[in-house]
């Protein structure tokens, strides 16, 4: 990601320590990865909306819509997928979100000890 401005942004000590660790066992810089998890932040609360509104949907609207739904599986034929996977696609989404949530809360970078160092603490040459 190429970006010409660099906004500051602030963070807790704990978040920014926790996203230098991310940084460095993925290989990915660290602004690359904030955005990734914006990104992923923005789309889980979009699909959540989604959620509440079919949630919230009386069943007039619910034969409206799957009587819709027929109408352009006929209309398009073999081309479209005859179910409908996009709440197991959501729910699968979930699933990994909550994983990776549970490793980063779960890491103490300075529990460990860092790629390319030795026992003492120095730093392999070469």
């Amino acid at each position: 990601m190429t970006v010409k401005a660099r906004p500051l942004i602030r963070l807790p000590k704990r978040s920014y320590a926790t996203l230098k660790a991310l940084s460095k066992e993925m290989k990915k810089p660290m602004s690359d990865l904030a955005a990734e998890a914006i990104e992923r932040y923005s789309d889980d609360r979009f699909w959540d909306a989604v959620d509440r509104e079919l949630e919230a949907w009386t069943p007039e609207q619910w034969l409206a819509y799957r009587k819709e739904f027929k109408e352009w599986e006929a209309f398009a034929g073999e081309t479209l997928p005859a179910e409908d996977w996009s709440d197991e696609w959501r729910a699968q989404q979930r699933a990994a979100t909550a994983a990776a949530r549970s490793v980063v809360d779960g890491s103490r970078s300075g529990a460990r000890s860092r790629a390319g160092r030795t026992k003492t603490g120095r730093r392999r040459v070469g």
